[in-house]
Parts: C-alpha cells; sequence; structure tokens
C-alpha cells in the first residue's frame, strides 16, 4: 500500500441518514431479505451470491449511531466501522478479502478505484481491539460543525413539519432491522 494516499479516499463514506439511504445500501431486513422496496431497486450486484448474501448480514448485524448523523466506513484494513459523526466507533467487524471484493463491486464503477488500496486487505485477520479502537489515519474525517449544524436544522424543521422526530425515524428503521447503539 502506499503511503502517499489521501487519507480520505481510503475510507468510503456512507451517510446514514435515512430509510431510503439505507434501502439504496441495499443491507435489507434483519432477516437478509430486501425490503418490498428495495427489492424493486436495480443493483448492480448478484443478490444470489453467497459472498453477497453474507456482506448484506454482516452490515445487518452492525449496529448505527441513535442521532442518525453516523455513517459506515470500510477502513483499508479491511474492517467495516459503523462511526458517530465525530468518528467515535459504536460498531465493527472484519470483513474477508472476498467480502471486501462483493463490497466494492457495490460501488459506482467511476468510484472504484478509491478502492485499490484494500488490494491484500483482510480485516478478519485484525485484533478485535483494533476494530473498535483503530489508527485514527484509517478513519475519515470527523463531520464538519457546519454540517452537523445543518443536518441538526433540516431534523428540527422535518419535526416541525410534522414529518417524524428523530426518535420516530430510527423507531421506523428499527422496525425494518436496522440496530441502534
Amino acid at each position: 500500500m502506499s503511503s502517499n494516499r489521501n487519507p480520505r479516499l481510503l475510507s468510503k463514506i456512507f451517510p446514514i441518514v435515512t430509510p431510503q439511504r439505507r434501502i439504496e445500501m441495499n443491507t435489507g431486513h434483519a432477516n437478509n431479505q430486501p425490503s418490498p422496496v428495495a427489492s424493486r431497486c436495480q443493483v448492480p450486484w448478484d443478490r444470489s451470491d453467497p459472498t453477497q448474501e453474507e456482506l448484506t448480514a454482516l452490515l445487518n448485524s452492525l449496529k448505527h449511531d441513535p442521532t442518525l448523523m453516523g455513517i459506515l466506513s470500510l477502513g483499508r484494513d479491511g474492517v467495516m466501522r459503523s462511526l458517530t459523526a465525530d468518528r467515535r466507533v459504536v460498531d465493527a467487524v472484519g470483513l474477508t478479502p472476498a467480502q471486501i471484493t462483493a463490497f466494492v463491486g457495490r460501488v459506482p464503477p467511476g468510484s472504484r478505484a478509491e478502492y485499490e488500496v484494500y488490494d491484500g486487505a483482510d480485516g478478519t485477520k485484525v485484533p478485535r481491539e483494533q476494530w473498535f479502537a483503530p489508527d485514527r489515519a484509517l478513519l475519515p474525517e470527523p463531520m464538519k460543525a457546519e454540517d452537523r449544524e445543518r443536518i441538526e436544522r433540516t431534523m428540527q424543521e422535518r419535526e416541525e413539519r410534522g414529518e417524524g422526530s428523530v426518535k420516530a425515524q430510527r423507531e421506523e428503521m428499527e422496525s425494518r432491522g436496522m440496530k441502534f447503539a
């Protein structure tokens, strides 16, 4: 691995803001079955592929930031981490090389070059302690304060318009199988 790579490219970030975004990630229900909405979505991978099924189950098993401002990040060490907005680890799982390849297969083709740094990574060989206390260079930058404030304002405005509170959104997501810390 080249050490002169941009650290921001070393972790692919997926915001976890809405149930729709989760569906876009196709992590499905806790029982590893796609939701009715997800089954209508076109995905660039074979859902019946055993490695993709394993990956979906692993992603389903991760707990998420209850503020709904967390992200999933695949570190260049091969560990998928659920992170808070300030990048504290909520939950983590080590991926095998095959699962990393399967995950990269879910990434839009134009963004796959960013994942060349994963060649040879095996998150299952990373000590579990490092899953939860990784080198900071493996993590994306924390959410900027202005972005966090903007998201909080948007959430508050949605609640004021009667579109649901963070608690209601979290409960809906939990009913679809998503877990929170």
